[in-house]
């Protein structure tokens, strides 16, 4: 769960160019919930053999759009001034005054991160019961607070691909403009590697890699 169409290069697209079939079910910007439901919605949809689930930082804010919406909020953002499937992945900012209070008077970060543990195992039991191999990466790091139903669910939630990519030594090939946040084509083929060695464990996938070395 990494969304592979967007302008940066992804280890989704990595796997895609490396003759992969690979379904995208993500989005640019999108929150934990979005991912997630997706996530389950697809794995009923078109049974996969694998799923790779790529969390994304507490506290973002999908929002359905209409023409009213789109102009007062979506138009006036100076970085998620865009949609998505009919939605405003508007992530964490707060440009504008509605989510300058939402945040102040609705968000509750206990609420997001509940709801994100209950729907991780939820798609976590339902690749059980369609004998799906699952492999969960936090993109950010996630405070679980010792939530219960971690115990439950296989991943390593101490491992956050941010902190991951920040103390590599592809780092310093990061692209800083307009607040940049995904990784650079350096890392996500090393990426690509350790998903494969980690997980995937499909026989000759790092040969194809190889066409990327001089890239």
């Amino acid at each position: 769960m990494s969304y592979s169409k967007q302008e940066k290069p992804s280890w989704v697209k990595v796997l895609k160019i490396c003759g992969l079939n690979i379904v995208d079910v993500g989005g640019p910007a999108v929150s934990n919930e979005w991912i997630l439901n997706s996530l389950i919605n697809g794995i009923i949809k078109h049974k996969p053999t694998h799923v790779i689930c790529q969390l994304t930082a507490t506290g973002k804010l999908d929002i359905e759009s209409n023409d009213e919406r789109y102009k007062e909020l979506v138009e006036t953002d100076t970085l998620r001034n865009f949609t998505f499937k009919g939605v405003w992945p508007s992530s964490s900012s707060d440009d504008h005054k509605v989510k300058k209070d939402y945040y102040k008077w609705i968000y509750s970060k206990s609420i997001d991160v509940d709801n994100t543990a209950v729907k991780l195992f939820a798609l976590s039991e339902a690749c059980k019961k369609s004998n799906i191999s699952l492999h969960i990466i936090q993109g950010y790091k996630i405070d679980w607070n010792n939530h219960h139903l971690l115990k439950l669910i296989d991943f390593d939630e101490t491992f956050n691909m941010e902190k991951y990519y920040h103390q590599s030594e592809y780092y310093q090939y990061h692209d800083h403009v307009n607040q940049n946040t995904v990784p650079c084509k350096q890392f996500m083929k090393h990426f690509v590697k350790k998903i494969n060695k980690e997980f995937l464990q499909f026989y000759g996938l790092n040969e194809k890699l190889k066409k990327f070395q001089n890239d």
